[in-house]
């Protein structure tokens, strides 16, 4: 008998997550520590194709994609995860198939969607109600709505080359090739020169003020697109503190008991705690290309052997 092939999906429709955030708020409006196989199961329920594994590459995966901001990894109970799930007052937009005008107020939604390239968000400014809208990528703009393009990995280099363009000339020297092989390499260099806070902080203040030029370009009052910008500046500062709190959650250098060992290998931190910790060094920039460059995990695995960060 020939075996039937399941369907794979890159992304979960609107009208799944539709479904997931109502149901979410009902069952989990405010829970903690929820195991991973319970989460799990309730999460396959509402989809239309239940194969979290082969749809999206594991609930991990899917929390982090869909829902990074209401559900949070807390720790392992036995060989289960345990998660924090709380959709009690959350002011991330329902995600629908038509514009949306997006709410005047600063959620970490509204930073990640503007400024993380991958996510499946569009935005355009209405010349009728004079309101930022949404919508998913690939709806149609309407004779009203003009595009005003969200921050992109080409926007990034050029902000990165204008970072560059502010040093001396042999330090600039270092920073341009690096730019043009990627976002990884360039950050790998600030870190090490010292000067990721200061790229942050140069990086956060050009996203902010390149969308709202193309907002007021788009026909948007000056006053309007700077309240966008503030909007936009706050949104940032939440997202930044949630992810904080989660980073307190992993464990600590205090207490090496709780670090997995590579078994037959006394004293070595295992790859899994390794990866963890690397989060600690990574930036806002490489945690949404979700990839662990060798430098951060080189760090992360000599700061579980040392006890310092």
């Amino acid at each position: 008998m020939e075996e039937t092939k399941i369907p794979y999906f890159k992304l979960a429709s609107p009208d799944e997550l539709n479904q997931l955030r109502k149901a979410f708020s009902l069952k989990y409006p405010n829970s903690k520590n929820v195991l991973g196989a319970q989460l799990g199961a309730f999460i396959r329920g509402q989809l239309e194709n239940q194969d979290l594994k082969r749809r999206f590459g594991g609930l991990k995966n899917f929390v982090i994609k869909y829902f990074p901001t209401e559900i949070s990894w807390r720790g392992r109970q036995g060989l289960d995860d345990l998660y924090d799930v709380c959709f009690i007052g959350n002011a991330t937009p329902v995600v629908g198939e038509d514009w949306q005008a997006v709410p005047l107020e600063p959620t970490s939604w509204l930073w990640s969607s503007v400024t993380n390239p991958s996510t499946a968000v569009q935005f355009a400014w209405s010349t009728g109600s004079t309101r930022l809208m949404r919508s998913p990528i690939g709806v149609k703009l309407s004779d009203e709505l003009i595009e005003v393009q969200k921050i992109s990995k080409v926007d990034y280099q050029g902000i990165a080359r204008n970072f560059a363009s502010t040093m001396e000339n042999d330090v600039r020297s270092r920073y341009l090739p690096a730019i043009e092989q990627s976002n990884i390499e360039f950050t790998t260099l600030i870190r090490k020169d010292g000067l990721l806070s200061k790229w942050e902080e140069f990086r956060v203040d050009s996203a902010v003020d390149l969308f709202s030029k193309r907002l007021s370009t788009a026909g948007a009052d000056k006053s309007v697109a700077n309240q966008w910008a503030e909007l936009l500046k706050t949104s940032q500062r939440q997202a930044r503190s949630q992810r904080n709190q989660k980073n307190i959650l992993l464990p600590s250098t205090e207490s090496p008991q709780q670090f997995d060992r590579q078994e037959g290998v006394t004293g070595i931190p295992g790859a899994k705690t390794v990866a963890i910790r690397a989060i600690d060094f990574l930036s806002e920039a490489e945690l949404n290309e979700l990839r662990l460059p060798l430098g951060s995990v080189m760090q992360a695995f000599r700061s579980l052997l040392t006890g310092k960060i």
